[in-house]
Parts: structure tokens; sequence; C-alpha cells
């Protein structure tokens, strides 16, 4: 049995500046195997796309990799497209990779903690996974324009953004999200100084397809 599937075994049965590593099978092929594991792990019936060569690239840090390896990962697409498998696989990869995987928060479960007591667990957890080396976003744009936290009204996207923005330019740190907007929407959504942001710590990645939950 392969070191990847011991790890995503691991992984399975207990599921509760910086760079990245390179993975430590160099070979493009070996890479390519364990992440289509880790896809499968998350979809058993995942099969290779357009865009599986380009994010192989991106974890084992090649510089056949399209865009910038130094920047985080935004992928764009329609609903269904894989978007999610694609973000789950990299924290599994990149977790086997880099001995961290890195936490998952959509933006209706950071505003429904957002406004718990501050004292509470799930709180701490979310606190502590927004000021990690890497952490992951999904469904960007689908919270709410704005909601209250201890009669402040915010808007949870923007937070979060500014937050990991500031981590990007100070440590090098990295994000990965999934949303359904353009980059239209987006700048829409959030305003010209957030979409500058984005741009600036993301690699943008387009998900094309049909709805595979169809």
């Amino acid at each position: 049995m392969s070191h990847i599937q011991d790890y995503l075994d691991r992984i399975n049965s207990n599921r509760n500046t910086y760079q990245l590593k390179r993975f430590e099978d160099s070979k493009f092929e070996g890479a390519k195997h364990a992440f289509i594991q880790c896809c499968k792990s998350v979809v058993p019936t995942w099969q290779e796309t357009e865009i599986t060569n380009d994010l192989v690239n991106y974890c084992i840090q090649s510089d056949k990799f399209s865009g910038d390896t130094s920047k985080g990962l935004l992928f764009m697409g329609s609903t269904g497209t894989g978007k999610t498998v694609y973000l789950k696989a990299l924290s599994l990869m990149l977790g086997y990779s880099n001995n961290f995987k890195f936490k998952i928060y959509t933006g209706f479960e950071m505003e429904r903690l957002y406004q718990l007591d501050p004292n509470d667990g799930d709180v701490f957890q979310l606190q502590s996974a927004l000021k990690s080396k890497m952490f992951g976003i999904d469904d960007l744009g689908e919270e709410h324009t704005s909601i209250k936290r201890y009669g402040t009204e915010i808007n949870v996207g923007i937070d979060t953004l500014t937050q990991r923005h500031q981590l990007f330019t100070d440590k090098g740190y990295l994000t990965f999200a999934t949303t359904n907007l353009n980059a239209e929407m987006i700048g829409k959504k959030y305003g010209a100084r957030i979409e500058s942001r984005i741009y600036e710590m993301f690699n943008l990645i387009g998900v094309k397809g049909k709805d595979r939950r169809k």
C-alpha cells in the first residue's frame, strides 16, 4: 500500500514566510496518482479533468504550473462542477506533503460561529484556523452582506479575506477557496479594494463542465 493511501486511511479514520514543500515523490506521475487518490477519497467516482495536471504541478511546486506557486488558489465555476472536491483534495494532498491539513469553512458556517459566545470552543477553533499557514473557504460569496457581531455589523467574507490578505502579505500564508461568482460579480459583492486583494493573493482557476451532482 502506498504512503499516500496510508495517509488517507489515517485521515478518514479520524475526521474530526511560509512556502509549500515539494512533494516527496518529485516525479510528476507519482504525485498525479496521489492527487487523484485524494480526489477519489472525497468522491469515489471522480475522474481526471483538464485542470488536474496543472493542480498537480501546483502541489509539487513545479515551474510548469500555469500561475504563481507563491499564491493560493481560487476555484471559480458553476454549481456542481467539482470545485469543492478540488478544495478538499488539496487539503489532503498538501496535508500529506506539508504535514498540515488545512481547515475548510463555508461562509455560512463562519457567520454562525461569529455570532456565538467568543469563549465557545468552536469559535476558538475558527479563530485559530484563520491565523494558520493555510486556510480554506468554500462557497465564497454565498454569505450574507452583513451580520451583527457583538452589536457591530460586519461582512464575514470581507472580514475573512482582509485577515487572510494581511497574513499573506506579512508571512506568505496561503488561502484556498471556491466561488460560484465570476470576476465581475466578485467586484460588485466586495468592492474594488477586496477585488484587488483577491487578485494579489489567489491564482484564479476556472472549473468548467456540467453539474456533476445531476
